[in-house]
């Protein structure tokens, strides 16, 4: 394909992308569908496309940890800064293919049921809004994170005085590596959290829990490949949980007739609604593919091994996918919408997340009913691509403001 006759070629530092990415995804989407983007790599922003190439066999997934092993000398100037960025993702199942990829999920899957989610939910909730119970003003994003924090320290079992600070941090950074155009500097503090974070599990039963699973499984797994998981499973349940929930509820907060509704529909209403939350926010926006062959969609011929960048949040926004796809529409069915991908590396944690919803959205929302978006100040998004993250969602209580005016 001549790049020269494309209308327009994805690139992320468009003006205003970070803050709204879904104007640049529609004329991708809309004038070039399919094209070579800034990086250099294969772009697909049509919800068709991509559902099919994400649900078919004929693809495999990119190799994170191998892409750091070929750059680490690059990153670490050859140096003795005990590299651990190849070990720390190399088990990270979205990253895996095969039996490698089959055996990890069975590890985490197992994993998973040994806990009572509904409980843990309940008790998290409970937990937050003693916490909250006070404040007049409050961070959405905070509120959102501490809920979430409360949760996988129960779920997960880490050590107790690790705060939650330090888990955002550790968290983001994960979340950060599977990023493009990311400087060797932040690779390298990358790295330095990855060999921190090999120390939050030392007391968990959660990790003891995944070295009896893979020993039952006759997995010869050595302590990297342990604590490759346990980082997943924090990054995973942590930084996605709290970037869904914190845009589904800034939605929510956005129309007083959600939060109405929310408030009074019943259990089967929540449950499309919240499916509807999930495509509206795409807290992952992309993903990648290789191509096993070559490939020719609309007369364009890609080859065989080449990496394919699909845009989820595009997918979500397609208006051949979903009617008024810039609208959340609270009974939208059929609703096939790619928040957690499809086929054999559909998300392993999509029930979780689903339960999150399922069991937080009414408690949070008649907890935050009193309060209003401070439209003061400006809603700031952090400059990552791949994981869309906002960094602050300040709220003032309506109460508050009723006193100021009053006054």
């Amino acid at each position: 394909m001549d790049r020269k006759s494309s209308k327009i070629i994805w690139n992320p530092f468009t003006k205003g992308y970070f803050q709204n990415p879904y104007e640049h995804l529609k004329d991708c989407r809309e004038q070039n569908p399919i094209h070579i983007g800034s990086h250099n790599a294969w772009m697909f922003f049509r919800h068709d496309d991509i559902s099919r190439i994400l649900r078919s066999n004929e693809y495999s997934v990119s190799d994170l940890s191998k892409y750091f092993e070929e750059k680490e000398s690059y990153i670490f100037n050859n140096s003795n800064a005990c590299p651990y960025l190849a070990s720390g993702t190399k088990k990270w199942p979205m990253y895996l293919n095969g039996s490698d990829h089959k055996n990890v999920r069975a590890i985490m899957g197992k994993s998973f049921k040994e806990f009572d989610l509904p409980s843990i939910l309940t008790s998290a909730i409970d937990s937050l809004h003693q916490s909250y119970q006070k404040d007049s003003d409050l961070d959405l994003v905070d509120y959102c994170a501490l809920f979430i924090y409360f949760v996988t320290k129960q779920f997960l079992n880490f050590d107790d005085d690790i705060s939650l600070k330090r888990i955002k941090k550790y968290s983001n950074l994960l979340a950060i590596s599977q990023d493009i155009y990311i400087p060797k500097q932040i690779y390298q503090k990358i790295n330095s959290e990855l060999i921190w974070g090999k120390g939050i599990f030392s007391n968990s039963s959660y990790k003891n829990n995944i070295i009896k699973i893979s020993n039952e499984l006759n997995l010869d797994y050595s302590e990297d490949d342990i604590d490759s998981i346990t980082a997943i499973s924090l990054m995973a349940s942590f930084e996605t949980s709290k970037d869904s929930l914190s845009v589904a509820l800034l939605e929510i907060m956005k129309h007083p007739e959600l939060i109405d509704y929310v408030l009074e529909c019943d259990t089967k209403s929540l449950n499309i609604l919240i499916e509807e939350l999930f495509r509206f926010s795409s807290p992952l926006q992309y993903t990648v593919r290789i191509n096993n062959k070559d490939l020719n969609i609309d007369n364009i011929n890609i080859p065989k091994n080449s990496k394919l960048y699909l845009s989820i949040a595009s997918a979500n926004r397609d208006p051949n996918a979903f009617s008024d796809p810039d609208k959340i529409i609270i009974d939208r069915k059929p609703n096939d919408h790619l928040a957690f991908g499809g086929g054999a590396h559909f998300c392993l944690g999509a029930q979780i997340a689903r339960q999150e919803m399922r069991y937080c959205l009414k408690p949070m929302i008649q907890f935050l009913k009193n309060y209003k978006i401070d439209t003061s100040k400006e809603l700031k998004w952090s400059r990552q691509i791949f994981m869309r993250t906002i960094k602050s969602i300040p709220l003032t209580s309506s109460a508050k403001k009723l006193v100021s005016i009053n006054g």
